[in-house]
């Protein structure tokens, strides 16, 4: 019965995988998605990786096109040779037989794992392999079905092409599918290939189910340890870094689980199998390999607790200037109005009054934040503030508006110096430079002109909506 709602059973893991990065979830016996995708029709494209260069940041070639059935054979002729220099059987078992020898499987991913560090951390001998990694569900098919035959709602939920837009999941409010995020991606690994370490997008959690085949060995440092794994990887490896200050971005760079935790980062080893799910937390790292030829998918999704996360993510963005995938504060503010419409309709199924509290801290958080900006601009001697709405920014973007308490879309501009969005204000000047904007915390940047030719846009939102005072800097 728990399993029936999977944003409810995800948050109850929330603790737990603060606390290790990353949960293993094994489904109940009678839950069975069945295997969507016909290996001879199954196209896509791979990556070239070279194991032995891992922890030299050189990214990945492009590989060969293939169907799922052609990579299956290169794949499984390939993990041939170097399974048998192991010791370990290269023989396919049944499911029962794959049972009855657990304790054996488990010795030999631990030598394919002794293995595969060697190469990385040695660099020898040479092995490159591919890996059809981020294929297209929304394109080119999903393990899960699409259609309606099978539940949408109950275990169904688990569906990956369903989870992200649950009415749980804020992500639900997004009006364009965004591949990865909202749509899941599909990998079509072999032995040896890796997923290098990464945060997810905007700190989101994430949700990687094994549809069939080999397992993966997946690593995982909690939300805690993530600045100080970010210094254990910068110490060694500098000259990476330094020509590559957002080398941990690019998903390209592997550091053995040994180093981090010699330099004091605790990192959580899982064993994810067939039929299995995985699912990574706001903020965690993790990275890990295939142990053989294997399908899964993965998708992003989001709950109450991750709004921190997400918060604190922006403010790392805008520091990278690195645009965020969608905005944050119109996202909470989306949410935060859909849960007040709801309780008012007497249609809520929130049960826990906690969860009401945790989003009006947010929203607190958020509105101070933006009111001390806001401040800070007036006392520069901005003195005009306009309202968003009634300015007609830019032909091709539609009115926003709050509108029988609706948040409008999320379309707005954004800043100049960091790529931030720009939802609730921005400041632009009536100069040469008027289609330049920038956020609030880069009005300094934006023209030499004098204040009073500035001036500050702002988002018209009725704050009492969310029973938080209101605004304290009043509209022009």
């Amino acid at each position: 019965q728990e399993f029936s709602d999977p944003i409810k059973y995800i948050r109850k893991l929330h603790s737990i995988g603060e606390k290790w990065g990353i949960v293993r979830v094994v489904p109940p016996k009678t839950w069975k998605p069945g295997f969507h995708i016909n290996p001879d029709t199954y196209q896509f494209s791979t990556r070239q990786q070279h194991v032995h260069k891992l922890q030299e940041a050189q990214g990945f070639d492009e590989g060969k096109d293939y169907t799922l059935a052609e990579y299956q054979n290169m794949a499984r002729t390939f993990e041939v040779d170097h399974l048998l220099a192991l010791g370990v059987s290269t023989a396919q078992k049944n499911s029962e037989q794959a049972a009855k020898d657990e304790a054996e499987r488990s010795r030999e991913i631990r030598s394919i794992e002794r293995r595969y560090w060697q190469v990385v951390t040695t660099g020898s001998p040479e092995i490159v392999v591919e890996y059809g990694n981020d294929v297209d569900s929304g394109s080119v098919g999903s393990g899960f079905a699409k259609d309606n035959k099978w539940q949408s709602s109950g275990p169904g939920g688990w569906n990956l092409n369903r989870i992200a837009v649950l009415r749980q999941s804020p992500l639900h409010h997004l009006s364009k599918s965004i591949k990865g995020v909202t749509v899941p991606w599909v990998y079509c690994g072999m032995i040896f290939s890796s997923f290098c370490w990464h945060c997810e997008d905007n700190h989101l959690p994430s949700i990687n189910y094994l549809h069939k085949g080999a397992p993966k060995v997946w690593y995982a440092a909690s939300a805690e340890h993530s600045k100080r794994l970010e210094r254990a990887m910068k110490a060694h490896m500098p000259l990476l870094f330094h020509r590559e200050p957002d080398l941990m971005q690019k998903l390209v760079t592997m550091l053995d689980p040994s180093t981090l935790v010699a330099n004091g980062v605790p990192v959580c080893r899982g064993v994810q199998r067939e039929g299995s799910f995985i699912i990574t937390f706001p903020r965690g790292y993790h990275c890990g390999f295939n142990a053989g030829f294997n399908v899964a998918e993965a998708v992003n999704l989001a709950y109450d607790e991750w709004f921190p996360y997400g918060r604190q993510c922006i403010k790392r963005y805008r520091e990278m200037r690195r645009s965020s995938v969608f905005p944050h504060a119109w996202l909470l503010l989306r949410y935060a109005e859909q849960r007040r419409l709801e309780k008012v309709e007497g249609t809520s199924a929130v049960a826990d009054p906690d969860d009401d509290v945790m989003l009006k801290r947010e929203l607190r958080v958020v509105f101070e934040e933006e009111d001390r900006l806001r401040s800070k601009a007036r006392k520069a001697g901005v003195e005009r503030v306009l309202r968003m709405d009634v300015v007609k920014e830019d032909s091709s973007m539609r009115k926003e508006y709050l509108h029988h308490r609706k948040i409008a879309d999320p379309h707005c501009k954004q800043c100049h110096m960091c790529h931030t969005h720009c939802f609730l204000s921005y400041m632009t000047c009536f100069c040469q430079n008027q289609k330049k904007v920038v956020c609030l915390n880069h009005i300094r940047y934006l023209c030499a002109c004098k204040p009073s030719n500035k001036a500050l846009f702002v988002r018209d939102i009725d704050r009492r909506f969310f029973n938080l005072p209101i605004a304290k800097i009043k509209i022009s």
